[in-house]
């Protein structure tokens, strides 16, 4: 698509390229918040969001600093990509159940 829009191809493919490290950084967040007591978990899901977010904010503005032409192209691409990422990951857990654990009052 940015081909035929006229717009750099490599921008779009790194654009939608930082979508896939945001997963692999969530990934490494979620398998270490599943270890250890509840407040590494909570360390790990808030720094692991924050760490994720920036990476993808240093690159996107690597590539606005380094190739300002490129930089539209890019960041359309990631929002694309990432809203699919989004929509795919709220359907792929709808269905699972969360564990839960239920304090009654004696």
């Amino acid at each position: 698509m940015a081909a035929f829009v006229g717009q750099p191809v490599w921008a779009a493919v790194a654009g939608a390229g930082l979508v896939l490290v945001y997963w692999a950084l969530e990934t490494v967040a979620w398998r270490s918040a599943s270890r250890g007591t509840f407040n590494h978990a909570v360390l790990a899901t808030v720094g692991g969001a924050a760490v994720r977010m920036a990476v993808a904010l240093v690159c996107l503005i690597l590539i606005g600093v380094f190739a300002r032409p490129a930089f539209a192209a890019a960041a359309l691409s990631f929002l694309a990509a990432f809203t699919v990422y989004m929509t795919v990951r709220v359907f792929t857990f709808a269905g699972d159940p969360a564990p839960t654990r239920e304090v009654r009052s004696r």
